[in-house]
């Protein structure tokens, strides 16, 4: 492939972080894109080489390219403003090589700078024990990356022509040359760095880590976690797989959990707290990729003309306009099809508190709301998770009309609506709701504002995913400056329970699904302020009763226990196995974090799924779309030897 330099984003932060001569020397030269394996052997040069691309992993969680991790699964279909590709990747219709990528060229520049830091941090300037935390970082990273790669587009084996090239050796000289690599070394390679990784990183992240300020970086717990989850991915793939790929992971897990204090890492008692801005650095937070509030040193971005502070677009891609979509009258026949619930009465105007309506994403109703949320009541991650309720934040709303054409009284507007602070809403009337079950039309005529009924839910009205959103922000187009977390506690217990699952171990699964699935019973009176009335809510005096009896209520039933004995099925969409259970609580836990998309394709249930779930997808999707399409300009870089295969399936 054609080998080039990040100028915009390693060299850039290498001009912030380092003014050593080297770095001025490097800055000088033509041409400004080449790194010089003596820059690597300066501290500020391996310094800023891991930092640069930390940051450039914001590459691919930055704009709305991050639709490429939920398009076309179970869970999500594209929003009302969905981009063209957003519709294509979801439909398998029309995936070619310039649709369905993110990332591949860029994060070949980044394993070009690893490969420089690896190659030559040993003789660097450094400190004995710091060297050994940059390297053991650099490791992980590579690794990390590859891991992201070769999920996403493959290598070859004997049925698969097609994938990625394997790169270890730093490389100064751009070439025209390149081919794919075997997955079986491919994968090898992730595991040596991931398993290097392990001895020398850090137990905890805090202030006398050296890469301090680029998030939650990389700890010994991450770098262990990422192999079990490499070893279970392997695990599944017939071509590569070892026998002991699942017992490594099952084992891997099993062993974070019980060091979990000496990481200091545990699962949070409150799933809301998990989720709050307050969480994103917590104990449950094992890997997070930083945006920067205030720190132009790693960040590099101040004000965004366009969207506000931050470059974090995740708050806005998952919000339907609740400004213009709905008014609040009632009309007979209001849930039939074509449903009809707009009218020229709208409650809301946009504020810091409503934020920005993107709706480039939907929740998919047929499996989000229907199957994996179905438990709204004992469940409190639907809460944790979802807005459902807008209090009216516009004055002198006309009274909604009734069904049969009385009025329903005028909504009382909140005094706390801000467009330069985010505020909640603790007064005024509820002028949208949605239940999360169906109502009578006395209900809907009862109510003041609209009622949206789960029947009504469609890619233009939906519940809002509100786990992102920031409390920083002070514009109401604002973007987000709050880290991506890539890697949560949580996570181990689920990769756990999979890989016993796969083992065979039914009972080892069942106990780490109830130890999620119990987590996500607890509630405090807090809590209950900003869910629908009718909910599960506790008050000081029942918390504790009632909550251990809501845990009761969550732990897998009779029914569930024996569904997970049934071994994994990827093929028979009538036939519910075990490892269904397992993705549904996938769902619950992580709905909304990147990556619906590869735990679909790690279980190889992404064909199953679609077909099952997604309406639009079901009649197109085929086996090849478990991997993305090589991207064209890859294709294209290659004009020296044999041409560079596209992979199966794809033009």
């Amino acid at each position: 492939m054609k080998m080039t330099y990040k100028t915009s984003l390693v060299i850039a932060v290498v001009a912030i972080l380092t003014s050593t001569t080297s770095c001025k020397k490097l800055l000088q030269e033509e041409p400004r894109s080449e790194l010089y394996p003596s820059y690597f052997t300066s501290a500020g040069g391996v310094k800023a080489g891991l930092t640069g691309v930390y940051r450039d992993l914001r590459d691919l969680y930055t704009n709305e390219g991050q639709i490429y991790f939920y398009a076309g699964t179970d869970e999500w279909m594209p929003g009302g403003s969905s981009s063209s590709q957003g519709v294509t990747l979801n439909n398998y219709n029309g995936i070619n090589s310039s649709i369905g990528t993110a990332g591949f060229g860029g994060l070949f520049t980044d394993i070009n700078t690893l490969n420089g830091v690896l190659q030559f941090a040993e003789t660097a300037e450094l400190d004995a024990a710091t060297k050994k935390e940059y390297i053991a970082q650099a490791k992980f990273l590579r690794a990390w990356i590859y891991f992201y790669l070769v999920q996403s587009y493959g290598g070859t084996t004997a049925t698969e022509k097609s994938g990625i090239p394997l790169r270890t050796t730093f490389n100064t000289e751009a070439s025209s040359a390149d081919s794919p690599s075997p997955l079986v070394d491919i994968y090898k390679q992730i595991i040596l760095d991931f398993t290097d990784a392990t001895a020398d990183l850090p137990l905890v992240i805090n202030s006398s880590n050296k890469l301090s300020p680029v998030g939650k970086t990389a700890t010994a717990a991450t770098a262990k976690a990422y192999l079990a989850k490499v070893y279970l991915t392997r695990g599944y793939l017939s071509e590569v797989a070892e026998s002991t790929d699942f017992r490594k992971a099952a084992d891997l897990t099993t062993e974070i959990i019980r060091d979990k204090a000496s990481y200091n890492l545990d699962i949070l008692q409150n799933y809301n707290d998990v989720v709050k801005p307050s969480g994103d650095y917590g104990r449950e937070t094992m890997f997070a990729i930083d945006f920067g509030f205030t720190d132009p040193t790693f960040s590099g971005y101040g004000q965004n003309p366009s969207g506000g502070f931050g470059i974090n677009l995740f708050p806005v891609l998952f919000r339907w306009n609740y400004v213009t979509a709905v008014g609040v009258d009632n009309a007979t026949g209001i849930d039939a099809v074509p449903q009809r619930i707009n009218t020229s009465k709208q409650p809301m105007v946009r504020d810091v508190y409503g934020g920005r309506p993107y709706n480039r994403l939907a929740p998919n109703g047929n499996y989000a709301t229907n199957v994996a949320f179905v438990n709204q009541n004992n469940d409190t991650r639907w809460d944790a998770t979802f807005q459902t309720f807008w209090i009216c934040n516009k004055a002198n709303v006309p009274a909604g009309l009734t069904s049969t054409g009385t009025s329903k009284g005028a909504l009382i507007p909140t005094t706390i609506a801000s467009i330069t602070s985010y505020q909640y809403p603790i007064n005024g009337d509820t002028a949208i709701l949605m239940p999360g079950v169906e109502v009578t039309m006395a209900r809907r005529d009862a109510f003041k504002g609209i009622i949206i009924s789960p029947r009504q839910y469609s890619n233009v009205v939906h519940p809002t995913l509100k786990k992102f959103d920031d409390i920083l922000r002070t514009g109401m187009n604002d973007f987000s400056s709050r880290p991506v977390v890539l890697m949560r506690f949580s996570e181990v217990y689920l990769i756990n329970a999979e890989a016993n699952y796969m083992l065979g171990s039914f009972a080892e699964a069942a106990t780490s699904l109830n130890i999620i699935r119990e987590r996500a019973a607890y509630r405090t009176p807090a809590d209950g302020l900003y869910i629908p009335k009718g909910q599960f809510s506790v008050t000081s005096a029942n918390m504790t009763a009632a909550n251990a009896a809501n845990a009761l209520a969550m732990r897998l039933t009779p029914a569930q226990i024996s569904q997970l004995s049934v071994p994994n099925n990827t093929t028979d969409i009538n036939v519910r196995c075990g490892m269904d259970l397992i993705l549904e609580e996938y769902s619950r836990e992580t709905y909304g974090d990147p990556r619906r998309w590869y735990d679909l394709v790690r279980t190889r249930q992404l064909v199953r799924r679609v077909k099952m779930f997604n309406t639009a997808g079901a009649a197109n999707v085929q086996p090849y779309h478990m991997r993305r399409p090589i991207p064209q300009v890859q294709i294209d870089a290659v004009k020296t030897g044999t041409p560079y295969p596209q992979n199966n399936g794809y033009n």
